[in-house]
């Protein structure tokens, strides 16, 4: 069932995986404009990966574990975003692999978290002891998530992935000893007993309509990409440390009021350009919250988000607690680019300027542990 954003535009969906070295489209079907539901059906004798794609609006990727004679009724909504791993009724192999994959992002993101505490400098000893104990905890909570994946999912593929991860983990005999565990309940499936015993395996090449085929979704993968991700081209001269004029941007910020930069206080200001979309920005924001921790008042940090959804913006900032943070938006309510935030030249993110008391420009790019060894350098 598609809701209304969705199915106001006319598409085709395509369900399409591998199978060996081959691109194979299973089905396919032209969804009208105003129409809610479709069917897609395919034929595999065995468990395997299928995934979905939209040519114009929704998912990128929507990836579903199935088994022989499954029936998968699900809705589907704009605010899934382009790339869709979701508990779907009539499919158990889905619903695992998206439970223990939710489990272990939480328990890495704590482990971020730690990271980050680990670089704050002249960290004390004790401190840096206890965190390093803290992070192998976590570790072996993520050992726990797979090993119970392995010893009792009812998914041949959710299990196979499990051995896969330990695999460089373990001892050769340790490992064979997990494959046995694994035969106990999947005695003829052949990946478990060559993950054992490996051998030398040959494919077909890739054949020519597989190519035509992978040609096709690629291009419809590459323009979906484009229109979801890509901020307005930048015709003018990147920009550098002495070129940057930030601080007379006005933009509206998560609650809908107008920010001056210009009248921000703080003996330093971090403006810090990120998307909710951007896994290295998602990956430095525990080093700013920690610099935010640390610096109090003396720091004002600024995270202006170029995310052309403005609903993916605000979740993020609820999801990753970001309201310590002044928030930001460089986008307008059609998803454009704001002209005086196109005129400063930024090509790529994460981007990030860090400004005194007086608007001068400090540092640009300063990430993860150099900012936190810059900013100490320069508040202690």
């Amino acid at each position: 069932m598609l809701d209304s954003a969705l199915s106001s535009h006319e598409q085709w969906v395509y369900l399409h995986r591998y199978i060996d070295n081959d691109k194979v489209v299973d089905d396919s079907v032209f969804v009208k404009k105003g129409q809610k539901e479709f069917f897609l059906y395919a034929y595999s004798p065995e468990e395997d990966w299928f995934n979905i794609l939209f040519s114009e609006k929704g998912p990128i990727e929507w990836r579903l574990l199935l088994t022989p004679n499954s029936y998968i009724k699900a809705p589907l909504a704009e605010s899934d975003g382009v790339q869709v791993l979701k508990k779907v009724n009539g499919s158990y192999p889905t619903n695992e692999y998206q439970e223990y994959t939710h489990q272990a992002f939480l328990l890495n993101q704590t482990k971020r978290e730690l990271y980050a505490q680990l670089a704050i400098p002249h960290l004390p000893d004790d401190d840096s002891t206890m965190l390093v104990e803290e992070i192998k905890r976590i570790d072996c909570s993520l050992d726990s998530l797979k090993m119970d994946l392995l010893c009792h999912s009812k998914s041949p593929t959710n299990t196979i992935a499990a051995l896969r991860y330990f695999k460089g983990k373990v001892s050769k005999d340790s490992l064979k000893a997990l494959c046995d565990i694994a035969l106990i309940r999947f005695p003829k499936n052949k990946e478990i007993a060559y993950i054992k015993q490996p051998v030398r395996r040959s494919f077909l090449p890739e054949s020519e309509e597989s190519k035509r085929i992978n040609k096709h979704l690629n291009s419809i993968i590459e323009k979906r990409i484009k229109e979801e991700l890509e901020i307005s081209s930048i015709q003018n001269k990147k920009s550098d440390g002495n070129q940057v004029d930030i601080s007379d941007l006005v933009l509206y910020s998560d609650k809908g009021t107008e920010v001056k930069l210009s009248e921000m206080t703080g003996k330093y200001i971090l403006i810090d350009f990120w998307a909710s979309w951007c896994i290295p920005c998602l990956e430095g924001i525990p080093y700013l919250r920690q610099a935010k921790q640390k610096y109090g008042d003396s720091l004002t940090i600024c995270l202006i988000s170029l995310d052309k959804k403005h609903v993916n913006w605000k979740q993020e900032i609820v999801d990753k607690h970001l309201d310590v943070f002044v928030n930001l938006t460089a986008v307008d309510e059609q998803g454009k680019l704001l002209p005086q935030v196109e005129r400063l030249g930024i090509t790529a993110i994460p981007y990030n300027v860090l400004l005194d008391a007086n608007r001068k420009v400090i540092a640009v790019n300063l990430h993860q542990k150099d900012l936190l060894y810059r900013l100490d350098k320069l508040l202690f």
